[in-house]
């Protein structure tokens, strides 16, 4: 009798491993500009009253999640959406960041 040898599963490819990539920081990149809104919602007037840290880190966290999940649901076809959600989120999100930092201060009571 022949012997059979086990197969080794077959690795992914290098586009596969970057289409899980480009889901993560399209995901995260989404949870981060969602956190924006919802501090503007809950938080008063001088920023209080939201827990931002660990809202960020939940919705960042979740986001990178569901961008891998559709990234690996989507195979190796997904690549250039999502290549092309990434840039954008983070462009949408730098320019959050300094839409932020260059206006005004609140006015302290």
């Amino acid at each position: 009798m022949s012997e059979q040898r086990p197969t080794k599963p077959a690795e992914p490819s290098s586009r596969a491993r970057l289409t899980t990539a480009l889901g993560w920081v399209a995901g995260g990149s989404a949870g981060m500009l969602l956190n924006y809104p919802l501090f503007l919602a809950f938080s008063d007037e001088m920023g209080h009253g939201y827990p931002v840290v660990p809202t960020t880190f939940v919705l960042f966290v979740a986001g990178a999640f569901g961008g891998m999940a559709i990234a690996d649901r989507g195979g190796e076809k997904m690549f250039r959406p999502l290549g092309i959600a990434a840039g954008v989120l983070l462009a949408l999100f730098l320019a959050l960041v300094a839409a932020v930092l260059m206006g005004p201060s609140p006015i302290a009571p």
